[in-house]
């Protein structure tokens, strides 16, 4: 599990509060806490909001809350408590409010159901529900996870631009993966993600596996057509010396970083003077440049796969971190 956050003790709010203080300290979204500990954003939500009557078996609640935090850096026992106390107490103010209820008058039946009856129909139902949940347990234990891409289409080869973007959907439940980097799917099992390409053949492997493990994958192999820039072609020639336009760029002002990742596919959040300008997966030898007028905000799945020149300076590591770093912010005087 990757971490990015020191222990801190929890407050004397609600489960819901504590969690949402926490994410908004480190300026965490749903999402991301979602791709980090691998549990559903409408969980998550679920969990923040007090719905505890939505939520699974408490097994899988105290999974997701022991997730959650080795993510946030803070003690999961005392959150399980917490929950546990919360949901206790829901469970006997809604037990005292059906004790206190009126109880409705009795109506005489037109037809009166006998013993007999009741009880064949009884056992009819619960043959055919158990012969209905295991037809239905069964196909779904034999059959792989649907898959189904609609972008890019299977007949394109090749793009001439520096990205690809892979759209698609699959079983909802489905843990689905691009290149081994997670990618979250939504409740309609729809999914979407930005692919920066090195010059060249790429492959694009997208696996779906499912809770029974059986898995589904397909294999793109697209080739880009476009040519690097100066700057980011120049990252592959070492970083001894000036490189060519080094002067000029900082002549120019603002900010701009080249990035580049080496040996593993890598997941990238930029910001440019606050705007998002990009969220996805990088593949191994993919570069790109990203300008500003002021800062230039970078966050990495894999700190040190990515290798940065900053106005044209040596090349060298976001971070030595392997995880995530977070918000790393650079300048026109960088």
């Amino acid at each position: 599990m990757l971490r990015g956050f020191t222990k801190k003790k929890v407050g004397s709010y609600t489960l819901g509060e504590q969690l949402k203080k926490l994410r908004a300290e480190g300026r965490i979204n749903l999402h991301e806490v979602s791709r980090e500990t691998k549990v559903p954003v409408k969980y998550l939500e679920m969990i923040e909001e007090g719905r505890h009557e939505s939520l699974p078996p408490d097994v899988y609640v105290k999974g997701f809350l022991r997730n959650y935090a080795e993510f946030l850096g803070i003690d999961s026992k005392k959150l399980i408590n917490l929950y546990s106390r919360e949901r206790d107490i829901k469970n006997n103010i809604s037990g005292n409010k059906k004790a206190a209820a009126p109880k409705a008058r009795k109506k005489v039946p037109y037809f009166v159901v006998t013993p007999k009856v009741f009880t064949a129909a009884v056992i009819a139902l619960i043959v055919l529900g158990g012969f209905f949940y295991l037809y239905k347990e069964i196909g779904r234990f034999a059959a792989v996870p649907r898959l189904i891409l609609t972008q890019p289409a299977s007949n394109e080869k090749s793009v001439d631009g520096s990205s690809v973007t892979v759209m698609g959907a699959t079983d909802e439940d489905a843990k689905l993966t691009i290149n081994e980097q997670p990618v979250i799917v939504n409740d309609k099992g729809e999914f979407k993600e930005d692919i920066i390409l090195q010059e060249g053949l790429n492959t694009i492997t997208i696996k779906s596996v499912n809770r029974f493990n059986k898995e589904a994958m397909q294999v793109l192999n697209i080739k880009s057509n476009f040519e690097k820039p100066e700057m980011t072609a120049s990252m592959e020639k070492g970083s001894e010396g000036e490189v060519s336009g080094e002067q000029s760029e900082k002549k120019e002002g603002g900010v701009k970083v080249s990035v580049k990742i080496e040996t593993l596919p890598t997941w990238l959040s930029v910001n440019s003077d606050g705007d998002l300008v990009y969220s996805g997966t990088m593949l191994p030898g993919a570069a790109h440049d990203f300008k500003g007028d002021k800062e230039v905000r970078i966050t990495s799945g894999k700190a040190n796969q990515t290798l940065i020149r900053v106005n044209g300076g040596a090349e060298k590591k976001l971070a030595d971190d392997p995880g995530i770093v977070r918000d790393v912010v650079f300048g026109p005087n960088d």
